[in-house]
Order: C-alpha cells, then structure tokens, then sequence
C-alpha cells in the first residue's frame, strides 16, 4: 500500500520540447512571401508546416506529423529573419530563389494542361484569330485605381483594330491556401465580396461586345492564379502585392500603377518588358474607405488615386507595338 501512494505522489518528469516545425500565419500576401517564405524556402529544412492562415505552403518542404509523435511537445518557429521593409526592399538571391521555387512548384504537368486547354476554349469562344489574353488586376478596397471599372470597355474599343477578340482574367483578393473558413460572400464587408462587386460592374460595362471571355479569379489561391497566368499575353496591376502573381512569379511583360508615393520593388521594374505609370501622371484622391480625416492622412498604402485610361491605353499600343 505505502509502495502504491509513493507511485502515485511521484510527479511526471517535465518532457523536452522538440523542434516540431514552422508556423506560416501571415495576414498580408507581402509579408508573408518576401519576409517568411523566402527565408523558409531558404533553410531546405523538411518539417511539418503548422499553419491555418497560410498564402502559399510549399509541399517539398513540407513533412506530415507522425501520428505516434502527435502528442510530443514541440516548439514551432516563425521563419522570419529581416523583415524585406527594413532592407529598402531590396531583390537579393533570396528572393529570387523564392520566386523561382514558388512558380515552378506550381508549374505541375496535369494542372497546366487542364489551365491550357481552358484558355485555348476561352479564346475560341471569344472568336477570331487575334486574341488578347489579358491580365487585370482591380481593388475594391483599401488603395484602388479610381478609373478601373470604366478602363476594360475602354481597352476594347481601341484595341479593336488589332485584335478580333478578348480573354479577360480578373484578379483581385486571394484566398489562403489551406483556409477551412467559408468565405462570409453574404457580407458586403468581407474583401472577396468588396472586388466581386467590381468585377460584376465590368462585366455590365462589357456587355455591349460579344468578342470577349471573362474569367474572375478573385478568391482563389496564389497556386490556382499562377497556373493559369502562364497563359496570359499582358498584365495590367497595382504595383503592391497585386503584381505578384504576373510579375515576379510568372515574369509576363505588363504595366503597373499605384498613387503618387506607394510602389513595391521599384528596382524589379526593368523598364522594357515592364512599365511603372508615371508619377506625374498620377493624381492621389485620398483614402475613399476612412472614417475620419485622421485616418484619411494615415499610410501612402492607404491612398486611392486617379490616373486617366488613355494614358495606360497608349502604354499598352506602344509596349505591343501595335500599328494598323
């Protein structure tokens, strides 16, 4: 008897915590690429990726929990080292390894035939021989690009001409990639909602023309639009993370615009095969979605701006050279 109570007054000897993977929560696209990921991708370190937030889970360097060991303490790492902010956001050989690994893991044999053979029915439902396959990037909150519902409709009446048809991929909010969430589409606060709104209003703005497809990619995963952004001839973007896709994973030639101040990766821009909209060509109109002047002044991430079609039109003719 006194043998058991000694048993059963002996406290459990404390477990030592093993290295049990890599925490990839991030709630902006931006960070969680260029001051997680490429750090992470860097280590080639094989260990369970434990995330529920997560933009892009690379799935070579992820290794699944060991049921026998699911219930060992562990220690889970944030791998962030220098935040890209804080180095002038700057493009060093870690990020380009990133870009680079990101892009052809998601260049899978099966997914690109299938993402192929959509874009060819598109364009063959759009008619005609010449097709424009293009990317175009819209914002319904935050910083947007004021002209953005009326600039397609626009496009297509000058561009016609040179082509006979259209393939239009709408980019806009995207999705975590391993989210188990349902999207809340009833409420007109929640981001996907706020750019499906855009993206209907274009699509009314399109009717009149029959020679166009349109494809809404808002709300879905980064895997999802870099396979089928392979396909695509030109990108119109916003030179925050709405470039992502198009021009430093997928390396497409386009154009980017932002307001007076605000611009990601300024030295990524080479200036041939992509284009910044002149800033003096920008006019800022403040932030459309503040409360209160305070806020209104906050943050050049914040500001909308307004930036004339033609103007981006005639970079589009001279970027394609284009004649009649």
């Amino acid at each position: 008897m006194r043998n058991e109570i000694k048993k059963s007054s002996k406290q459990p000897e404390p477990q030592k915590a093993i290295m049990g993977g890599y925490l990839l929560d991030q709630l902006r696209p931006y960070h969680h690429f260029y001051d997680q990921l490429k750090w992470f991708i860097y280590l080639q370190d094989k260990k369970p990726i434990l995330s529920k937030k997560s933009f892009f889970s690379p799935k070579c360097l992820s290794k699944k929990i060991h049921p026998r060991t699911k219930d060992i303490a562990r220690i889970t790492v944030f791998p962030t080292i220098i935040g890209s902010n804080q180095l002038g956001m700057k493009l060093d050989q870690y990020t380009e390894e990133m870009e680079n690994a990101v892009y052809n893991e998601c260049r899978g044999k099966l997914a690109t035939r299938i993402w192929g053979k959509v874009v060819k029915k598109l364009r063959s439902l759009a008619g005609g021989n010449k097709t424009l396959t293009l990317w175009f990037g819209i914002s319904g909150q935050k910083r947007i690009w004021v002209e953005q519902e009326d600039f397609l409709p626009a496009l297509v009446e000058q561009l016609t001409p040179y082509f006979d048809s259209f393939v239009f991929l709408i980019d806009g909010f995207t999705e975590y990639e391993n989210s188990s969430q349902i999207p809340l589409r009833g409420s007109k606060a929640t981001p996907v909602c706020q750019d499906l709104e855009v993206v209907d209003s274009i699509r009314e703005k399109l009717l009149p023309y029959s020679n166009i497809s349109i494809v809404s990619l808002v709300g879905q995963t980064y895997r999802e639009k870099i396979q089928q952004c392979q396909f695509i001839d030109f990108f119109i973007a916003n030179a925050g993370a709405g470039q992502l896709v198009p021009h430093r994973f997928c390396r497409k030639p386009g154009i980017l615009h932002s307001n007076e101040k605000h611009c990601v990766f300024p030295t990524g821009i080479n200036n041939t095969s992509v284009k910044l909209v002149d800033k003096s060509l920008v006019k800022d109109v403040g932030n459309l979605f503040a409360n209160n002047t305070q806020v209104q002044k906050a943050g050049s991430g914040l500001i909308s701006y307004s930036i004339n079609t033609q103007i981006v039109i005639d970079m589009i003719i001279q970027m394609l050279t284009l004649k009649k």
